[in-house]
């Protein structure tokens, strides 16, 4: 069997570029205090509860709405010829609705974790404080 030479050059090239793109680059960690640790938990854990309750809603704003073209198709006026027009966006609808039980599911993991790093010394608020007043000088 022969192998010609473009062929052979071609193979050669990938295997040699193939270290570098599945290479990963491994980044040292740093130790974190637990106020840190605290802050990025409940940035997650307020990310993943959003995220979890706008998958909720609008896969319940789907079913409602594939409900609403199914009752507009004809269940109303008696017109039974085609009363499953909706019936994709519902069922689309209650997997989105469930798509959203990992994302509340992981919300709940890093309030416990936040709730961790509570114990081992974190404040509970993040160690950016704004602060605003007003200030009259009077001089005589």
């Amino acid at each position: 069997m022969k192998v010609s030479k473009t062929v052979l050059i071609i193979l050669i090239l990938n295997l040699s570029f193939i270290n570098t793109t599945f290479s990963q680059v491994l980044v040292e960690e740093k130790n974190q205090s637990p106020q840190e640790l605290y802050d990025f938990h409940i940035s997650k854990k307020k990310a993943n509860k959003t995220a979890g309750w706008i998958t909720f809603g609008g896969g319940i704003a789907m079913i409602i709405g594939g409900f609403g073209i199914n009752t507009s198709g004809g269940i109303i006026d008696g017109d039974t010829t085609n009363n499953n027009k909706g019936l994709w966006l519902s069922y689309l609808g209650g997997a989105t609705a469930l798509a959203s039980i990992p994302l509340f599911i992981s919300a709940g993991k890093h309030k416990k974790k936040a709730n961790i790093q509570l114990q081992n010394g974190a404040l509970g608020f993040k160690n950016e404080v704004n602060f605003t007043g007003v200030s009259l000088v009077v001089s005589f």
